[in-house]
């Protein structure tokens, strides 16, 4: 019901361009007191691996702006978000990983996303929890729960209490933060670092 009120402002908002982006002020940091994270890398099988340390990655702004390019930076550095329904993995169907484009770290498995109407790629869960932090976010008069690379703190969007079954719950996230890798790649990787 809640989507059905906000499909106007999405469609206005989708009028605007694919240009605009909007930053979000940070409302809560993330522990960064230590050099390592628990993460789950890619497994042998191409599922999420073991919980290991990885070293954080960290980065000046300019690192990251010369690494990420202006759209992505926008998004991973600055909590930009892009418009609706101009991402350009939203329609991409293919079977396979989705990584932060800042670091590499799986976030999202293709067989946990759905169609959820917004104009974002959606999901239902996360590859490995381990690999999403969550913060509070009060930002422009709402509060919503940002969702962060848990290894490089890239914002990747915002998860919601409104996706389906099992989980109920909907990853929403900017195309910019991710890089795609189909089921072949993964694979590879795995094999890789079961070596």
């Amino acid at each position: 019901m809640i989507l059905r009120h906000l499909l106007p402002m999405i469609a206005l908002i989708s009028m605007i361009g694919c240009s605009r982006n909007t930053a979000s002020p940070v409302t809560q940091s993330p522990d960064t007191s230590s050099s390592t994270v628990a993460v789950r890398l890619i497994g042998p099988d191409g599922k999420p691996g073991p919980v290991v340390q990885s070293p954080r990655v960290v980065k000046t702004d300019a690192e990251w702006e010369k690494q990420l390019g202006p759209a992505a930076y926008r998004v991973l550095r600055a909590k930009g978000t892009e418009a609706p329904f101009c991402g350009n993995l939203l329609d991409n169907h293919k079977d396979g990983v989705y990584f932060c484009a800042g670091c590499g770290l799986p976030l999202f498995a293709s067989s946990s996303k759905f169609n959820s109407g917004t104009g974002w790629p959606s999901f239902y869960r996360p590859f490995a929890p381990e690999n999403i932090t969550e913060l509070r976010d009060s930002a422009f008069g709402m509060v919503r729960t940002e969702i962060l690379c848990t290894r490089c703190g890239g914002h990747l969007g915002h998860v919601f209490d409104d996706g389906p079954a099992p989980t109920g719950l909907r990853y929403c996230l900017n195309s910019a933060a991710l890089i795609f890798k189909d089921e072949a790649e993964v694979k590879k990787m795995g094999a890789e670092a079961a070596k």
